[in-house]
């Protein structure tokens, strides 16, 4: 009996469980049925998806705290819009909305029955936010304000909506939308704080601070969370900043500071440090001491690269440069450097140092500061045009460390160059030790935290930015550290590349004193060329800091630590004259000094010359250098060779120390290439790569020696072809009766409908060629000759003769014909 009733319920059970999961039916049971199955299983484990999502998210986030900080702590600014994310909760968050949505809706007559889709799409609209994937989300708001939602989930929706919309830059209509309900809601809502922030968002990317900053200081107020009041009090603050009410930041900052250990540890830091530096009722001693007490409060541990950067500004701002700089590499060795504190550090000791004319040091932190920028970034391509425009210092500076430190150390005896590298060494192994110890520590410090670091791309990119800056590029392989393992790959790769690395690598392994002295310079031409690089290397600093950098003080010094290396009278004779230039104004009485030494000890040079013609001189300025060049640059196209030498040399003492001086300079290799052949090319394009070897014209010539090179100096190769040349040589004093036998045979062969052509080429400094092409057979020519003269200018009482074209190529380029009547 009793088994039979258990049966009964059983089935009883069972039929009430399968009637009530119909969608079809609006029933109080199959309602309720499916509204507790949607709400205590699908989406309670979707939104517990959701916020395993938003905490990953949350933790990863980093703010810039030295611009305005995010109203909303997610990484989608500056990222692709078009890629997911890699947040694993998002992705099960829209699973569980897309399943509540498909099998608990109970829509019947376009009216739904089920209370907790809602609920759903919101979740739904929420995962697709997070993930990047914008229009979507839009589409599952909008549903979700159609299908009239209730209240609350209706006025969430809507924010969420216009978040959406300013994620996909529609901020007018945004505001449109969105400013109504702000001003709608009571004070007490729990949509009053997120619907004013989300709005003053939207005014922050219109750069409209002002509207901005009323809804901000709204949100910020009536704020429930602690750690987003302080968020958005900070956000108030800046904007108050940014507007130059400086009290009313101060009020905000004081109000972070008043929640104490209840606002996050970075908010309360922050605020403390901007408070401080706005605080002007105080001394200079108080404000400095405030900043310091931070620091030696261990809590503050991982914020001493932001409180050391304070301490450094506020030193510079009184001027005491030297501890600024010493607080300033404090916060750039901090274990717990953040990438936004990096590149402020970078970016102030940039502008530092190039306003008090320290180049190289310049040329040293934008290095390192490129490589904290995503190459396809603005910021990249700022700071790589400032590099590219102090290539030049930065290259003859480490030119004269280098060529400086070898001349030394060449001057010295063998016994004092043991020493030197043996305490080099020394020291050495001393700074490997110290980073090995840092290094630890910074590992053992970083084991400690969790930051889901493969979870944010942001991050992920920093880490890769990181690894290039201390590492450089590696090959990705097991051991990557070890010098061992990379040559292996190296030799795997590349056998001749892995020899030449291999043989470094020995070297580097053994290295002793010993090594190093034996790989000093020995012969008087090796000891000769580092001298007469350190030496150049001087003078075009002098001239660009002189000319580009307008700094007089510092070409000075180049110049005259430059004249007290005896230089030879071709590189005394510029420095003089731009002594001479700079002390015109300043100092003329050494100007003279300059000027009269000039005139007497240098009188053939085109200085001297200058100097003392005094009404070329003072005519000078009236035609500027630029149009010079380009009237030489016209006479090299026009192959008047010759003339273009001639103005060149007069035209040396107005370019020199400008831009177009290497260019003056190549042009000239140019040209005496053409005249003289390829060795005379190679051997001028030598002279310009050695002497301009930081821009680009020397960069050129170099190119341009290896490609020359390349090509066996430009020798013939391969099929020659039957293609001849008639050539008539003519002294060039014989200028007038070749353009008369040039004309005359020109217009001749035109009356013959032949089709041959003729040219005027210059072959050297003596001789101008005029030249027939179109020959296909030599026997052509005598049966020209047999027909035509030429004005009464016999042909045959020429020294003409036929010759390949190859042949003729070999005489332009290597200026290898010998006139047979002489």
């Amino acid at each position: 009996m009793l088994k039979a009733l258990f049966n009964f319920w059983k089935s009883s059970l069972f039929l009430l469980v399968f009637f009530s999961c119909s969608t079809t039916k609006n029933t109080l049971l199959n309602k309720e049925y499916h509204a507790l199955t949607t709400k205590y299983n699908v989406l309670f484990n979707g939104k517990e998806a959701f916020s395993v999502g938003e905490s990953i998210i949350e933790q990863a986030f980093e703010d810039n705290f030295y611009d305005l900080i995010l109203v909303e702590p997610i990484n989608l600014r500056g990222e692709n819009k078009d890629e997911t994310t890699i947040v694993p909760g998002f992705d099960r968050a829209e699973e569980k909305a897309v399943k509540a949505i498909q099998k608990h809706s109970i829509k019947i007559n376009e009216l739904q029955y089920n209370r907790q889709m809602d609920e759903a799409y919101l979740l739904l609209g929420k995962a697709r936010y997070f993930d990047r994937r914008f229009f979507p989300a839009l589409e599952a708001f909008n549903y979700l304000l159609e299908m009239g939602a209730k209240r609350s989930v209706f006025v969430e929706g809507k924010i969420w909506r216009e978040k959406t919309n300013i994620r996909l830059q529609n901020l007018e209509l945004a505001i449109g939308n969105l400013r109504p309900l702000a001003r709608a809601l009571y004070s007490k809502s729990k949509h009053f704080p997120i619907a004013n922030a989300t709005l003053a968002d939207a005014f922050i990317q219109l750069k409209t601070l002002d509207s901005a900053l009323v809804y901000i200081k709204r949100a910020a107020i009536k704020a429930p969370k602690r750690k987003t009041k302080a968020r958005y009090l900070f956000i108030t603050a800046q904007l108050f900043e940014r507007l130059d009410q400086k009290d009313s930041a101060q009020w905000a900052y004081q109000e972070i500071i008043k929640l104490k250990r209840k606002a996050p540890r970075k908010f309360f830091i922050n605020a403390k440090i901007k408070n401080t530096l706005l605080e002007e009722s105080i001394s200079f001693e108080d404000r400095i001491d405030q900043v310091e007490r931070l620091v030696k409060n261990y809590e503050n541990q991982p914020f001493e690269h932001i409180i050391n950067r304070a301490l450094g500004n506020l030193y510079f701002q009184h001027n005491l440069d030297s501890l600024a700089l010493i607080y300033f590499n404090h916060s750039l060795e901090s274990s717990s450097l953040d990438l936004y504190t990096q590149v402020k550090n970078y970016q102030d000791l940039i502008e530092y140092n190039f306003e008090n004319g320290n180049y190289l040091k310049t040329g040293v932190y934008l290095d390192k500061l490129l490589l904290l920028f995503d190459e396809s970034t603005i910021d990249y391509k700022k700071t790589k045009r400032k590099r590219d425009n102090l290539s030049e210092v930065v290259i003859y500076e480490k030119t004269i460390n280098e060529t400086d430190s070898l001349i030394k150390l060449m001057s010295l005896s063998r016994k004092g160059q043991l020493i030197f590298f043996k305490n080099y060494l020394n020291n050495q192994e001393t700074q490997a030790q110290k980073a090995e110890t840092e290094k630890r520590f910074f590992q053992l410090n970083n084991n400690t935290k969790s930051s889901f670091y493969f979870y944010n791309p942001k991050l992920i990119l920093q880490g890769k930015q990181a690894y290039r800056a201390n590492w450089g590029n590696r090959p990705n392989l097991d051991n990557w550290r070890s010098e061992t393992a990379i040559q292996n790959n190296i030799i795997e790769n590349n056998s001749v590349r892995s020899i030449q690395n291999k043989t470094k690598s020995t070297s580097i392994i053994q290295e002793t004193p010993e090594s190093f002295v034996s790989a000093l310079p020995k012969t008087q031409l090796e000891k000769d060329s580092i001298i007469s690089l350190n030496q150049k290397a001087y003078l075009q600093l002098g001239m660009i800091y002189k000319e580009k950098f307008i700094d007089y003080p510092l070409a000075r010094k180049r110049l005259e630590a430059l004249m007290s290396l005896n230089p030879p009278s071709s590189i005394v004779v510029q420095v003089l004259y731009h002594l001479y230039r700079m002390d015109q104004k300043e100092n003329p009485q050494q100007a003279d000094v300059y000027k009269a030494e000039l005139i007497k000890n240098f009188p053939d040079t085109p200085f001297g010359r200058l100097l003392e013609d005094k009404e070329n001189y003072d005519s000078s300025g009236v035609i500027t250098p630029e149009i010079l060049y380009s009237n030489v640059l016209s006479l090299f196209e026009n192959q008047e060779f010759n003339k273009a030498l001639d103005k060149m040399e007069g035209l040396k003492v107005l370019v020199s120390g400008s831009d177009l001086e290497p260019k003056m300079a190549l042009l000239k290799a140019h040209t005496l290439g053409r005249l003289n052949g390829v060795k005379a090319w190679k051997k001028a394009l030598a002279k310009v790569a050695a002497n301009y070897s930081a821009v680009d014209e020397g960069l050129r010539a170099k190119e341009l020696i290896e490609q020359i090179k390349l090509y066996n100096d430009l020798e013939e190769s391969g099929i020659v072809y039957k293609n001849y040349k008639w050539i008539f040589p003519f002294e060039r004093i014989d200028k007038e009766n070749a353009t008369l036998f040039y004309n005359a045979i020109k217009k001749s062969i035109e009356a013959s409908n032949s089709r041959w052509s003729v040219s005027q080429d210059p072959y050297n400094e003596n001789y101008i060629f005029i030249v027939v092409h179109g020959i296909r057979d030599p026997q052509e020519v005598e049966n020209w000759k047999q027909k035509h003269t030429i004005n009464d200018l016999e042909i045959e009482t020429k020294d003409n003769f036929v010759a390949l074209s190859a042949q003729y190529r070999s005489y332009i380029k290597n200026k290898n014909w010998i006139n047979s009547s002489k």
